[in-house]
């Protein structure tokens, strides 16, 4: 009957901790957003942990029994858990080093996440352009077995701890810099390079030494492209900046 009593005490002790990690949860996500959900996730892997130890300690196994039991047992559960127990101990990696954080937007680079090449227009895939074949988007979670992403598009992806750890993340926004280089390109005809240019002047000219414009290649016999760089603020929206430079830039005529 104690075995039972002490599987009853341990398994109505992690449903407390989880209440109260959930709760911790709950009332910080106001005030803390993605954060929250971190100091949620750490209070119940801590609370776990403790509860285990707590009964293991306290319970009634002989000591000999116990290493036998656990010897067994770990042998067994660590055969099956595997994959579980990787994508735990991942989590915890994150979460303990900061490898990404709530909030962060990353583009996540991993073979195992597959990644499908836009096939046209086929240029751009020779052009200066760099392209990071994977998928974009804000961490919204980092769970103890999987973490969530939400793609630009609103869509969420979970994705296994061990895989995340396992591959490599573009952090788009960083504390080194206040600022982000995006691009702009423009394909005119030949003929039109001089009018081109003098347009460009007068549109980027407001950006000061933030913006750049380059000769970057020909396309066809008829055409050349044109590559803008503008350096902005990171909290200025660079969608409608890019909206705006490029109904002026195309409107050279």
């Amino acid at each position: 009957m104690w075995v039972v009593k002490d599987l009853i005490e341990l398994i109505a002790s992690l449903l407390v901790v989880r209440i109260i990690g959930n709760g911790i949860t709950r009332n910080l996500l106001p005030k803390y957003k993605e954060r929250a959900i971190s100091i949620g996730n750490l209070f119940k892997i801590l609370g776990y942990l403790i509860v285990i130890v707590i009964i293991i300690a306290f319970t009634r196994i002989s000591t000999e029994l116990a290493l036998f039991g656990g010897t067994v047992t770990g042998l067994v559960l660590g055969l099956a858990l595997q994959p579980v127990l990787g994508n735990l101990f991942a989590g915890l990696i994150i979460l303990g080093t900061r490898f990404i954080k709530q909030g962060d937007i990353i583009t996540i680079l991993n073979w195992q996440v597959p990644y499908q090449w836009a096939s046209s227009p086929a240029y751009k895939f020779f052009s200066s352009d760099y392209i990071a074949p994977g998928f974009k988007g804000r961490v919204l979670e980092i769970g103890l077995f999987s973490s969530s992403i939400v793609t630009e598009q609103g869509q969420e992806i979970k994705i296994p701890n061990q895989i995340l750890l396992g591959g490599a993340a573009i952090e788009h926004y960083t504390q080194w810099s206040n600022y982000i280089t995006n691009n702009i390109r423009v394909e005119i005809p030949i003929a039109d390079i001089k009018l081109f240019e003098n347009k460009a002047k007068e549109v980027l000219s407001k950006f000061g030494n933030n913006a750049e414009i380059y000769l970057s290649e020909q396309s066809d016999k008829n055409y050349v492209i044109y590559l803008i760089r503008i350096t902005i603020p990171i909290d200025e929206n660079w969608l409608i900046i890019k909206d705006n430079v490029l109904r002026q830039l195309i409107s050279y005529k």
